[in-house]
């Protein structure tokens, strides 16, 4: 009886050993670090001006997206009400910058997801409708070592992640 009671218990040792090896034999981590990548932003001094031509601050939204099209196709409404409903099936992250104010000069850190492929940024413009509200810039290569630089005027935001030489 101890006998068959010992083969059974090395028997049951023997599986859950190949069980837990089989589990652990990948090399590929699950988990995927973010990279941190620099961002320079700069807005004229006459930054979201309306019709009285006064400057104000300007809230800035900055998505990581996994593709672009649906960024793309979207309109201002559509983003400043509802930006994670309909960037839904592409956005990975979503950062609401403190108010922009007019002449600043502002650097940070972004955190970039593995997955993402391209950085969008949304102005809230008080003149929405004659302003260029949305830029893009797919990532470069190697994100973490360019920065992304981001420009605002009276009624534009531009994004851009300059290299310095092509790689061909």
């Amino acid at each position: 009886m101890e006998t068959k009671q010992f083969f059974v218990r090395c028997l049951s040792t023997v599986a859950s050993s190949f069980l837990i090896m089989a589990c652990s034999s990948s090399n590929e981590s699950v988990f995927q670090p973010s990279m941190s990548v620099n961002v320079k932003m700069e807005a004229t001094n006459d930054i979201n001006a309306f019709e009285d031509d006064i400057a104000r601050p300007l809230v800035v939204r900055v998505y990581q997206l996994k593709e672009t099209g649906a960024f793309e196709k979207a309109d201002f409404i559509s983003l400043y009400e509802s930006d994670s409903t309909v960037l839904a099936g592409t956005l990975v992250d979503t950062k609401v910058l403190a108010p922009v104010l007019p002449e600043e000069k502002r650097s940070f850190v972004l955190e970039v997801q593995q997955e993402a492929k391209a950085i969008a940024v949304f102005a809230e413009f008080a003149d929405y409708e004659v302003a260029v509200s949305k830029g893009l810039v797919a990532l470069v290569e190697e994100p973490d070592e360019t920065p992304i630089i981001i420009r605002i005027s009276q009624t534009k935001i531009e994004i851009t992640q300059p290299v310095d030489s092509s790689w061909w």
